[in-house]
This record gives C-alpha cells, sequence and structure tokens, in this order.
C-alpha cells in the first residue's frame, strides 16, 4: 500500500459531500508501487451497472499498487461518514490479512496521515480468509507505515456483485489510533497480489466524504 498525497484546498463540509466518480481520472491522482514488485494495473473502464456507466478497475498479477486520491483538508468537521461502492472480481487465492506471508487483497480504502517520515493509515480491506469484522494492524515500509485493518468483506459475500459500505471515519479512527482524525489525509485504494503469488481484480464504482448532516441516499445505477 502507499501513503503521501494531501490536496490543499478547503472545501466547506456543512454544504456537500466530497465525492469522486470514475467516469473520469481524478485530478492529482497518482499512481504508486513497492520497489522490485510488479505493478498492479488502474484503468478507467465503462459497466453498465455503475452509478454513471464508468468506475476504476484494478488488476495484479503477482503484483502491488495502490491510486492516491487528493482530498481536501478536513477543517471544522464535527464528524465525517465514508461511503463507496465496490465489487471483486477476482480474489487473490489463499489470502488472509491475518497472515503477512498472505497479506493480499483484491481491494482496500487506506485514509492515512501525510508528512513527517512516520505515517498511520486505516484500512477497509476486502479479504478472501480473513473473517468479516476481524481486524489487525500491519506494518511496511520498514516500520515507517503502520495500519490498523477492518475487514468489511471476504470471499463468502461473492464475486460480481456490487455492495456499498458506510462507516463512521472519526470514530474507526479514534479506536483505531486513540486521537482525532487529522485534518490532512490522504485516500488511497489498493490491489495485492504479490505476497500469494496469484491474482486480483476489482472494481470501485465511486468513493465520498460527507458529515452526518448532509448525508444523501447512497447512489445507485439506473
Amino acid at each position: 500500500m502507499g501513503l503521501g498525497l494531501v490536496g490543499s484546498s478547503v472545501i466547506s463540509w456543512a454544504q456537500w459531500p466530497w465525492r469522486i466518480e470514475f467516469d473520469r481520472w481524478p485530478d492529482g491522482y497518482v499512481v504508486r508501487g513497492r520497489p522490485g514488485t510488479p505493478m498492479a494495473m488502474f484503468e478507467l473502464v465503462q459497466v453498465p451497472d455503475a452509478v454513471e456507466g464508468y468506475a476504476l478497475r484494478m488488476k495484479a498479477d503477482r503484483a502491488t499498487g495502490s491510486l492516491l486520491i487528493p482530498v481536501p483538508r478536513l477543517e471544522g468537521v464535527g464528524s465525517l461518514v465514508l461511503r463507496w461502492r465496490w465489487r471483486v472480481l477476482e480474489f487473490p487465492t489463499n489470502a488472509d490479512g491475518r497472515d503477512a506471508r498472505r497479506d493480499d487483497q483484491a481491494i482496500g480504502i487506506y485514509v492515512g496521515t501525510e508528512g513527517g517520515w512516520r505515517r498511520r493509515a486505516l484500512a477497509y480491506r476486502w479479504e478472501t480468509e480473513t473473517p468479516v469484522g476481524q481486524s489487525g494492524e500491519a506494518v511496511y515500509a520498514g516500520g515507517l507505515v503502520r495500519v490498523r485493518w477492518i475487514c468489511v468483506r471476504n470471499a463468502k459475500d461473492g464475486a460480481g456483485r456490487f455492495l456499498t459500505e458506510e462507516r463512521n471515519l472519526m470514530a474507526d479512527w479514534r479506536e483505531a489510533f486513540g486521537d482525532s482524525l487529522p485534518s490532512s489525509v490522504a485516500i488511497s485504494v489498493s490491489c495485492n497480489s504479490q505476497y500469494t503469488g496469484t491474482k486480483a481484480s476489482a472494481e470501485l464504482d465511486w468513493i465520498e466524504l460527507a458529515t452526518s448532516t448532509n448525508l444523501a441516499p447512497p447512489a445507485v445505477a439506473k
């Protein structure tokens, strides 16, 4: 996984949610990989059952990669909800986030800090064998990146069907790290299959951040 991109703009969270739909590439996006490991592929594809007819598709063939999206500074936010719509197309075989030797996911949504040598991230992951509701910690980059992860879905939820998720981001962050969500964060979408030496693929329809006072019903495909 990778983090390290934050938007400098500020929006009024009381007026509207921040939302990304993948009918075009997000402004300022960056794709990053891991040195010495094949890069996962990210592309925008036409998907009839996506809300706007397009989705972000990611594929990993014994590879890893993350697509980073700038996020406006979170200033004056009393509560914050993270929502997204995703599906797995192919699970990395025998993957399990509880085992560092099998720590692959077809898709993970990471929210992490920026700046300094040490970084923290909260990850919502669609696992293969990890039980839903299981959480844990992983360390990357020689200990410089600390990730607290939550298994939101696993292979028992099936492949090929879009599902919508909603999480209280501030509450999850406080439970994971014991402090408040920083005002500068990055969102990273990852796809990994390097540890299991297999293949993985998934799609992300849309993702949004909103305060609890401006939540609208989740968008669904027409």
